[in-house]
């Protein structure tokens, strides 16, 4: 099994998430940040989940889906990074 790091753009990333969900819904916004969490953590026991990133491929970053939204991420040197979680609206492509 792998470890599981979160970039700072991660971190953020879900603070902001759950910061909009709970304007209107703060028991939604706790489950939706929950259920992202555990999905992440999914990744340690099988890193190969999601489908590749094709816009950057030099890197090997895939994206695995949770509902609408993307979780970015890198499985290198025996940890799962997470680079960012994305709303599956507005996630364009890494240049």
């Amino acid at each position: 099994m792998v470890g599981l790091k979160w970039t700072s753009e991660a971190e953020i990333s879900l603070r902001e998430i759950y910061k909009h969900i709970a304007q209107n819904r703060p028991a939604t916004a706790l489950r939706t940040i929950e259920s992202i969490l555990n999905k992440a953590e999914s990744l340690c026991e099988a890193p190969s989940l999601g489908q590749p990133y094709p816009y950057h491929q030099q890197h090997s970053v895939r994206l695995l889906t949770y509902g609408q939204f993307q979780i970015a991420f890198l499985h290198q040197e025996g940890a799962i990074i997470i680079l960012g979680v994305f709303h599956g609206l507005i996630f364009l492509p890494l240049k």
